[in-house]
């Protein structure tokens, strides 16, 4: 099930490959890697279509080469194409049905998507997610509605297997929130490569971003861009920080924190009471006015693509905390992974106060 418009190549005798030199793939890298998707979502914005592709690699010249058509009207294409996914803008005065695409004698055609409004004027948490414990979906949302002022949650499920989508639903709507929205996709996360090359080809995050802020976010208040797995901690609601600052956007770093040495049993937002010392440092996350200033820069995981000096963004009394546990490879964890200098910290102990002291 998806609720993208998605655009795959069966039939066409075209498919992906890897930029990535094998000597820098794990097994199961060809497995993992998305060979099949020509773009995961077809959305339709202030005049312009913009198909959202994984990174085109070899498949560039011939899309480059291919016929776009709009409601069966020819249209010009014009390719960006970033890190990790590609854009290919078509313009057109309304939202179109349907857009399709022919290419060396194979034609595909999917959807297209308008704008929605649902998220207007909110505080949104945006996360993709795959098969994780709705009581951590539940305690990350309702952490971040107390000390944030979160109204809204847009939750994308990348194929769950072990908790279904009502599962996920019913975690949102047990914290109250007032706008919650599921989607689902079953297209490929990616896979992990050797370094440097261990998220190159991680091509879903990045086109999952890309498309919700299009289609669903333009009109949001701010957005924070936050995993299961990160609790993020300020002085004032990092929305109304975002919202106050000049360039609409704030970014800040994380930090690793633990359970108490010892804990056995299924790990919870609240355990986490203990980090390293000294810190160990996360990479940064932020949170964002979609439609400010910085409207132009696509979106990324841990930062905005091409935003030049980035460290200019980066608060200095923001950060959040990365919660090794909360993870649903929980259960492969070692505990001599964990470093043995961790300490208790107050105000993490604080914080995670206000979660519910699940049973482990």
């Amino acid at each position: 099930m998806t609720d993208f418009a998605t655009l795959t190549l069966d039939g066409s005798g075209l498919e992906r490959q890897p930029r990535v030199k094998e000597s820098f793939w794990e097994d199961d890298y060809l497995e993992r890697f998305d060979a099949r998707t020509l773009w995961l979502d077809a959305v339709w914005r202030d005049g312009v279509v913009r198909l959202i592709c994984p990174r085109l690699n070899n498949l560039a010249p011939a899309l480059r080469g291919a016929r776009f058509a709009l409601d069966g009207r020819a249209v010009r294409a014009r390719f960006r194409t970033y890190d990790r996914h590609t854009v290919i803008s078509l313009p057109f005065a309304r939202c179109p049905a349907a857009v399709s695409v022919e290419v060396g004698g194979w034609r595909g055609e999917s959807a297209v998507h308008g704008p929605e409004a649902g998220f207007a004027g909110r505080n949104v948490l945006v996360t993709l997610s795959k098969d994780n414990d709705p009581a951590w979906i539940e305690d990350w949302v309702r952490f971040h509605m107390i000390h944030h002022g979160a109204d809204a949650v847009l939750f994308v499920d990348n194929g769950s297997e072990e908790y279904g989508r009502a599962a996920v639903q019913a975690a949102l709507e047990a914290t109250g929130v007032p706008v919650a929205r599921v989607l689902s996709t079953s297209v490929p996360y990616g896979p992990r490569g050797r370094k440097p090359y261990a998220n190159s080809e991680l091509f879903l995050q990045f086109c999952v971003l890309n498309a919700v802020r299009h289609r669903f976010l333009w009109e949001a208040r701010a957005v924070l861009n936050c995993d299961l797995d990160e609790l993020v901690m300020s002085e004032v609601s990092i929305f109304d920080r975002a919202v106050a600052s000049r360039f609409g956007y704030v970014a800040f770093p994380g930090y690793w924190v633990h359970p108490e040495p010892g804990f056995e049993g299924v790990p919870f937002h609240a355990a986490h009471g203990w980090r390293d010392d000294p810190a160990q440092a996360c990479p940064d996350k932020w949170c964002m006015v979609p439609s400010g200033p910085l409207r132009g820069f696509e979106w990324r995981q841990h930062r905005l693509e091409r935003l030049p000096f980035p460290t200019w963004f980066r608060a200095k009394d923001a950060w959040f905390w990365h919660c090794r546990n909360i993870t649903n490879g929980w259960k492969l964890l070692k505990r001599t992974k964990v470093r043995d200098n961790t300490v208790p910290d107050g105000r993490l102990r604080e914080a995670v106060a206000v979660l519910p002291q699940r049973p482990g």
